[in-house]
């Protein structure tokens, strides 16, 4: 029996094993089939949300089951179990950034032969977590520089760590093609500076071109919807991270400057305050922005 919430699950459309937070999002669109991972057991489990999101089984897990919730405290009506409260669950770390594994449409329910081979390939497996930028960047925030190498995060079809998954410019490379923003979240000091009609956020890095070093250089005009909180990084360290543009030269040949779309949550900008290096932990994460 487990004193903490259920929280990773066996996805039949998934084949492997998905988080509650993704099962409970997934299902507006798409009706997934979920089962405890115990292959002892198997029952269906459906995503719940209260306080927090977890899985729960309707017609209870086979007796024994590991995933059983315990019901040990005495209820205020005799002949009737109280269920022991549940510890709070750690909030899951993003281990994929994107929106999530490929759906595969099922016209069936799987047979117990078919979820016990599914549970045992996947048995050691991570539970799927996909994230957004800003929620990876959150995590990588907050966990230490040994955590980072330990905990694992996919990005595209590359299976990195929260480590190398990150490059940092400063220990960069001054060629700008050694980057590689569409499969690594780059990340580097920079300042913030407000002009008339837009904000200028500029990278401390400088990248060699025809024997002169320029800086990689975001225009954010200020017609687009900004954070309310953009004005206050002006003139402050802070730190730009990025995913998924290829910076370009300018007409002028005076800096890098790249174009982001700002409709995708798994690609873009994010900016906090300060200046973050990979060797330190920046501790609880401050708002990101999205210019």
């Amino acid at each position: 029996m487990r004193d903490e919430l259920m929280t990773e699950a066996l996805c039949w459309q998934v084949e492997s094993k998905v988080s509650a937070d993704y099962a409970y999002k997934a299902k507006a669109a798409f009706d997934l089939s979920c089962y405890c991972p115990n292959e002892a057991c198997l029952v269906k489990v459906h995503p719940k949300k209260l306080k927090n999101t977890y899985f729960y089984a309707p017609e209870r897990h086979v007796a024994g089951c590991p995933n059983e919730a315990r019901s040990t405290e005495p209820s205020i009506n005799p002949g009737e179990p109280r269920p022991r409260p549940a510890d709070e669950p750690r909030k899951p770390v993003p281990n994929l950034l994107g929106a999530g594994p490929t759906l595969r449409k099922k016209t069936r329910e799987p047979t117990k032969a078919e979820l016990l081979q599914l549970a045992v390939t996947v048995r050691t497996l991570p539970a799927y977590y996909p994230g957004t930028l800003e929620e990876v960047i959150d995590a990588w925030s907050q966990f230490t520089p040994g955590e980072r190498a330990l905990q694992p995060l996919t990005i595209g079809n590359q299976q990195l760590t929260y480590e190398t998954a990150f490059t940092f410019l400063g220990s960069a490379s001054d060629d700008i093609d050694s980057l590689n923003p569409r499969e690594r979240i780059i990340f580097g000091a920079s300042t913030v500076r407000e002009a008339d009609y837009s904000f200028l956020i500029e990278s401390r890095k400088r990248f060699l071109h025809e024997a002169k070093k320029v800086p990689l250089l975001l225009v954010s005009s200020k017609k687009k919807i900004l954070p309310d909180y953009l004005p206050t990084l002006a003139g402050k360290k802070a730190t730009l991270f990025w995913h998924g543009a290829i910076p370009r030269l300018t007409d002028k040949k005076n800096a890098f400057r790249f174009d982001l779309d700002a409709s995708s949550p798994y690609a873009g900008i994010v900016l906090r305050s300060g200046e973050q290096a990979p060797w330190v932990s920046a501790g609880p994460a401050s708002a990101p922005a999205q210019p």
